[in-house]
């Protein structure tokens, strides 16, 4: 029986044969949309903004996801072969994209390294594996040398809440392992001209009534790389708008500012460095449209 290995769940199916997993993923590479994307930090976006790639599909089921239009639905977007995707990275490029910022492309991992493989050559701005966090190590070792800047969520401590909110009891497990893998491949992080070149940006979305995992995730990342090492996002832009099947009360409301700082000052006494965010951006408008 063939066993698809692109990520944690290693679901027995044959995806070449037409058969699908949990993510619900076929055998072609699904994309949503690519744009010049201005709402990623800083340092990926440069003065045009980040060459945004939206993949469809997620091997997560996150009941609050911003993105789920597409994330849940993994016959969104239009079908593209390898050599389309090679040169969707290159046009994005050509439109003075500061990055490629890959969207949840663990779905099609394997399509995505053909893609690069082709072109990498030929890139040169950083490309961006901007994932979940729920990642295979056997996968991003395959990756080696055609990512420059892994970009994970770190999204929860507690197996009950992983499992509750996405769908994935094993998930700190799996991150840190993935987590270990991306730093051996990129080491410490690298800026040139304030654009990240080289290395981990991990971001965290504090979550309404769970300030105590989101401290616990960042003790287990502090456990896991060097907190001098990487940069982190801590993020404030959690909005209920999107948790419409969560069956936790506290989703239902926005964050408070003594959840999010209590979160923060914990980050920086551990000595993170990296991006706060503006309570502003708890806003659907920051979300694309598909």
């Amino acid at each position: 029986m063939s066993t698809c290995m692109l990520c944690p769940r290693h679901c027995p199916v044959d995806r070449a044969a037409g058969q699908t997993g949990y993510c619900g993923s076929g055998a072609q590479a699904r994309v949503c949309r690519t744009m010049l994307h201005r709402w990623e930090e800083p340092v990926l976006t440069g003065e045009n903004g980040a060459g945004a790639v939206f993949f469809a599909g997620c091997n997560l089921r996150c009941v609050y996801c911003q993105n789920r239009a597409i994330s849940h639905t993994p016959s969104a977007g239009e079908a593209v072969s390898v050599a389309e995707l090679s040169e969707i990275f290159l046009h994005l490029q050509c439109q003075g994209a500061a990055c490629i910022d890959l969207v949840t492309p663990t779905p099609y991992a394997d399509k995505v390294g053909e893609a690069l493989e082709m072109v990498r050559t030929r890139l040169t701005v950083p490309v961006v594996w901007n994932c979940g966090g729920y990642e295979s190590v056997q996968m991003l070792q395959r990756l080696d040398g055609l990512v420059d800047v892994y970009m994970p969520d770190f999204k929860y401590c507690d197996p009950e809440i992983a499992s509750a909110l996405s769908g994935a009891a094993d998930y700190a497990d799996a991150a840190s392992e993935a987590l270990r893998e991306m730093f051996r491949q990129t080491g410490k992080y690298r800026m040139e001209n304030g654009i990240l070149r080289r290395g981990i940006l991990v971001r965290h979305l504090v979550l309404p009534g769970f300030r105590h995992d989101s401290m616990a995730v960042l003790s287990r990342i502090a456990a896991t790389v060097p907190v001098d090492g990487v940069l982190l996002s801590l993020m404030s832009q959690y909005t209920p708008n999107f948790a419409v099947d969560a069956p936790q009360k506290s989703l239902h409301r926005t964050l408070t500012s003594f959840e999010y700082d209590s979160v923060l000052t914990y980050a920086q006494s551990l000595g993170f460095d990296g991006f706060m965010q503006a309570r502003s951006s708890a806003s659907a408008a920051y979300t694309p449209d598909f």
